[in-house]
C-alpha cells in the first residue's frame, strides 16, 4: 500500500474512508478489539496517518462517533414548542436510527476508560449540539414561553435525558410521540398518560 506523505490538506479527502472504516470495524469487532492497524488497512491509509490526526484509538473512535451523528439545524419557527420538538426528534433519530447512536450506550464504559475518547466526541458533536439547543431555549425565553431564570443546562439535560435512559438502561424503543410528551411536560407540566388498554372482545 502506497500513499503520499500525509498533510493537513489531505485530511478532508481521507476522512470519508477513515470514518467508514472506523464504524465498520467498530460494528464488526467492538471497541475493545478495534485496532488502528485494522482501520488503516480498511481505509487504505498508513497507520502513521491515523496517528498524525488522531493521537489514540479512543481519540479516533470518539471523532468517528461524533462525526457520524447530526448536529442538526437550529429550529426557529417562532413556535417554541415546535422548535423544541424538532430539536428533540433529531436527537431521538441520532441515537435510535444510526449505527453510531445504537452502539454508543454499550461503548460508554470502554470509552470512558480510554483517554481522549469522550473529549473527542464532545468536541466533534456534543458541544455544538448543546449550543444549538441552548439557542432554541433562549428563543423561547425571549418569547416569554420559558421563564427568564430557567436553568438552561438542566433544561437541556431533562430534555434529552429520557432518550439516553431508554437507550442505556431499559432498551425500550421510544414511542412515536416521545418528543412531544417530553416537551409538553417541560413547558406545560402535562404528565404523559398511559394509552388505554385494548378492550377484550
Amino acid at each position: 500500500m502506497r500513499e503520499n506523505s500525509p498533510n493537513t490538506d489531505a485530511r478532508p479527502r481521507r476522512e470519508g474512508p477513515i470514518l467508514a472504516a472506523t464504524l465498520e470495524q467498530l460494528a464488526e469487532h467492538g471497541y475493545r478489539d478495534l485496532t488502528m492497524e485494522g482501520v488503516a488497512s480498511h481505509a487504505g491509509v498508513h497507520k502513521a496517518t491515523l496517528y498524525r490526526w488522531w493521537t489514540s484509538k479512543g481519540h479516533l473512535v470518539g471523532w468517528a462517533l461524533g462525526a457520524s451523528l447530526s448536529t442538526g439545524p437550529i429550529p426557529d419557527t417562532g413556535d417554541t414548542r415546535k422548535d423544541l420538538v424538532t430539536w428533540l426528534q433529531t436527537t431521538i433519530a441520532n441515537y435510535t436510527s444510526t449505527a453510531a447512536g445504537s452502539a454508543l450506550p454499550g461503548l460508554l464504559n470502554d470509552l470512558a476508560r480510554e483517554s481522549g475518547t469522550l473529549d473527542s466526541f464532545r468536541a466533534v458533536f456534543l458541544d455544538e449540539r448543546r449550543a444549538n439547543c441552548a439557542e432554541v431555549i433562549q428563543h423561547g425565553i425571549d418569547r416569554g414561553d420559558i421563564p427568564a431564570d430557567a436553568d438552561v443546562e438542566l433544561f437541556m439535560d431533562v430534555l434529552a435525558g429520557p432518550v439516553f435512559y431508554r437507550q442505556l438502561m431499559t432498551g425500550t424503543p421510544p414511542p412515536h410521540n416521545l418528543a412531544e410528551q417530553i416537551v409538553d411536560l417541560l413547558l406545560f407540566g402535562r404528565v404523559p398518560r398511559e394509552a388505554p388498554a385494548p378492550s377484550a372482545e
